[in-house]
Parts: structure tokens; sequence; C-alpha cells
């Protein structure tokens, strides 16, 4: 029944334009950025250097396709989770605006059966548009620019073997995938309470600022605080290309996303469960 009903969700989204929507983003907005970072390469290599130009003779340039996937990811890491809010915000609350739950709610399927089918299609959507982001870039990027040794910061200047890359970036795609399943989750829920699709992308986005500025702001008592917050673990992908990778950190961000994804999961069929498909 559940396979199913999974399958139902698949065939629906396909028909909804808003499932191609994150995937259209990124394959148009990477190209130009990748390709802007190919026009700038010079400009960009003196100030990663910086003052080192002054003191040594650097023979070759850094600038490939393996920097400009860590450029790109580095600053489009934080503003995903709006593109992972697209599919879930609707999932729910559409089908409470336009009244079908009135119709199959009460059949055979119980309803915990359908949130499950949905719950579980939101998270294989967050994935493949996860990984899609990391491998589309990747491969654009070392098509436009090739590879190379990747030179990155961390405790000073940091150069990582090319031999050693792939599995840097493959590291940095499973670490931060945790923190956008839970994102992912978070606006699930927030569909389960609402009746239209863009207030759960608002509260999604608005509950990730919060939590982004605790993160950032150094007070005392949000230092505290943010290591039990999901959203301070955003930029956790940038322990994959640290030597050496620091395991603790990557343990701490699945422990902490687990956590909140379960407490949202526990709110959604809580909620769902009690609500009254007549209203």
């Amino acid at each position: 029944m559940l396979i199913n009903l999974i399958k139902n969700e698949l065939v629906k989204a396909f028909y909804k334009k808003r499932t191609f929507i994150s995937i259209l983003l990124i394959t148009f907005l990477i190209p130009i950025i990748i390709i802007a970072i190919n026009k700038g390469a010079y400009s960009l290599q003196s100030r990663i250097y910086g003052q080192l130009e002054d003191s040594f003779i650097f023979i070759g340039s850094i600038i490939n396709g393996y920097l400009a996937t860590y450029i790109v990811i580095t600053i489009l890491i934080s503003n995903m989770p709006f593109l992972y809010t697209i599919i879930p915000s609707e999932i729910i609350s559409g089908e409470y605006q336009k009244g079908t739950f009135r119709i199959y709610l009460t059949r055979p399927p119980s309803r915990n059966l359908v949130l499950s089918s949905k719950l579980l299609y939101v998270i294989l959507s967050t994935i493949l548009i996860h990984f899609f982001f990391f491998i589309y870039t990747l491969i654009f990027a070392l098509i436009i620019l090739g590879p190379g040794d990747l030179a990155v910061y961390h405790k000073g200047l940091l150069f990582l073997g090319e031999g050693d890359v792939v599995f840097r970036f493959i590291a940095s795609a499973l670490i931060s995938l945790p923190v956008m399943i839970t994102v992912s989750i978070l606006c699930f829920m927030f569909s389960s309470l609402s009746r239209n699709a863009v207030a759960p992308i608002i509260l999604t986005i608005s509950t990730i600022f919060i939590g982004s500025a605790i993160s950032i702001i150094p007070i005392d008592l949000f230092e505290v605080i943010n290591p039990y917050l999901f959203t301070g673990y955003i930029n956790t992908f940038l322990v994959a290309f640290y030597d050496p990778i620091p395991f603790q950190e990557v343990l701490n961000t699945i422990f902490v996303t687990f956590i909140w994804s379960i407490i949202f999961i526990i709110i959604t069929y809580y909620t769902f469960n009690k609500r009254d498909i007549t209203e």
C-alpha cells in the first residue's frame, strides 16, 4: 500500500510545475557563476594568494574546476534551504486548499500511510536535488576549468591534492545532507499546519534566518544555545575540506539534525491525525 501511495505522489509531482523549479534554477545559475569565475580568474587568484605573492614565486594557476565548485557551494549552500522548501511547502497544504483530502482520506489508506508516503517523497526529492546540485556543479566546473589541486583556507592556505579532492566533495555533500533534510521536514511540518503553500516557505526561511543570526551574533547566551540548533550546522560541509576531518563535529551534526527531524515528524503526525478534513 505504501509503495503505491509513493508512486501516486511521484505521478502527481511530475505534473506540478513547482517540482522542477529547484532543478531549473540550479541548472541555469551554476553556469553563470562558473563562467564568471573563469573570466575573473586572475583577480581571484591574486586575492587568494594575497601578500604571499610578494614573498614567493608561484608557478601555474590555482583556478580550476575544483576551486570553482568549492566557491559555488560555499556561496550558495546557505541559500539552498529555500530551494528545498518549494516541494514540501505545498505537498500537504495544497491538498487542503484543493479539498482532495476530503475524498481520499475517507478511503482505506490510513492517514499515517498517506502522510508517510508524502514524507518519504519529500526526503527523496531533497536527496535528489542536493546531489544534483553538487554533481552538476562539479561536472560543469571541470568541463570549463579542468582539474587540479584545491586551495582552501584552514589554519592558513591549505592545498589538497587532486586525487583526494573528489572524496572531499562527496564527504561535503553527505555531511550537509542531514541539515537539508531537516529543513525540508521543518517545511513539511509547517505545510501540515497551513492551507496555502506560501506560509510554510516564509515560516521555514524565517526560522533559518533567526537560527543563523543566533549562530553569528557573538553573545554568550547564543553561543550556549547554538550547538543545539540545526541551523548552526548549515556550513558544516566545510569540515570535509579540513585536514584532518573533525569527525566529532560530523557526528554532532548528524545527532542534532536527527533529533530535530524526529521532533518535527512527531508534531506533523500528531497535528495531521487531529485535523478536521471537513473544515
